[in-house]
């Protein structure tokens, strides 16, 4: 009876263990934390056991606007094409699943962009921009003093005195 008793508790600690276990997040690619030097096209989330096609993730920039994403499920990893290049900056990941064992599961992480192609382009284009108003700036600031040295040099009309 007792060897019956031990039993019994063993395969119902064993078991509950099993049942008890929520899918979580195995790894990321981008993993949490990492800086992308260049531009990404997707997000790669694997779970630690399948999850359901009704699975979703969302990507926010760091102005809280939603960047539109493709899902694909497919047993344990979910697979999320970004439809638009991605900007230099902070990045979060925020998923909702339903694992096997049908309870749902959330979670997110950050990873952040370096694309430096776009930095040097926004740079060269500032570049540009300053140049032209620099000029701008000068030219207007020449017609200014010109206008204000022909009215102080000018001789008044009218009466002149004679010392």
């Amino acid at each position: 009876m007792k060897k019956v008793l031990i039993t019994t508790l063993f395969l119902l600690f064993v078991f509950a263990q099993t049942t008890f276990a929520h899918t979580d997040i195995k790894t990321t690619t981008p993993s949490d934390g990492q800086i992308i030097e260049g531009n990404i096209n997707e997000l790669t989330l694997v779970f630690e056991t399948p999850i359901e096609s009704k699975s979703i993730a969302t990507l926010t920039d760091e102005n809280g606007e939603e960047i539109p994403l493709t899902i694909s499920v497919n047993n344990d990893t979910m697979i999320a094409k970004i439809e638009t290049p991605l900007e230099s900056g902070t990045y979060e990941v925020k998923w909702n699943i339903i694992g096997e064992d049908g309870h749902p599961m959330s979670g997110s992480y950050l990873f952040m962009v370096n694309n430096a192609e776009q930095a040097e382009a926004a740079t060269e284009t500032g570049s540009e921009e300053g140049s032209s108003f620099n000029w701008f700036v000068i030219i207007i600031g020449a017609l200014v003093i010109i206008v204000i040295l022909s009215l102080v040099t000018k001789p008044s009309k009218g009466r002149r005195r004679r010392f």
